[in-house]
């Protein structure tokens, strides 16, 4: 599989962009807004995403600073494993509709922070620089090879490639989350 990371980089801009623009914006009683009790609010969102960049970030990082350079204009195909397909697909939506409903680990809830908005949507927009750093410098890193841990540690491990995909997949998933949030309430 060959891994095209100006594409990523790219879907990883459009959610960036869209959390800066349309999200940051919103004014705090729509951002805190919950369909009910059970379910998160747009804001809550946000704060599981920085969640997961807690744990993905780093083992990013050390993934691909224990890579090999990449010689000059190499490309490389990278390996993918079946997990990390099925995984992608589960996580990715179907246009705007989330494709299954899951639960997330407790460690990845989100604190609720009403009053926190800006240091949530600051966060995450930081969190959201990091992994597009990493992104640009995994273009010249041979990565062919090497494995990263996913949130349940060395127990599953993802082809850093395919963990860039399943982490974009996962924001998506969570955008739709957001988008419909905000079309309930009105």
């Amino acid at each position: 599989m060959e891994v095209n990371f100006e594409q990523i980089l790219q879907q990883s801009n459009k959610i960036k962009n869209y959390v800066k623009s349309d999200v940051a914006e919103l004014p705090d009683h729509k951002l805190n807004w919950k369909p009910n009790e059970k379910k998160w609010s747009a804001l809550e969102v946000v704060s599981h995403l920085n969640k997961v960049y807690e744990i993905y970030l780093e083992n990013f990082a050390a993934a691909i600073s224990s890579a090999p350079e990449l010689p000059l204009d190499q490309t490389l195909d990278y390996q993918s494993s079946l997990l990390g397909k099925i995984s992608i697909y589960a996580m990715k939506p179907k246009g705007n509709k989330r494709r299954f409903k899951m639960k997330t680990f407790d460690f990845f809830n989100p604190v609720s922070e009403p009053n926190k908005k800006n240091k949530t949507i600051d966060l995450f927009l930081e969190n959201k620089a990091t992994f597009n750093d990493l992104i640009k410098k995994a273009r010249s890193k041979n990565l062919k090879n090497i494995k990263m841990p996913t949130a349940l540690g060395d127990k599953m491990k993802f082809y850093v490639p395919e963990c860039f995909k399943f982490i974009l997949a996962h924001e998506e998933r969570h955008i739709v989350q957001i988008a419909s949030i905000l079309e309930e309430m009105e």
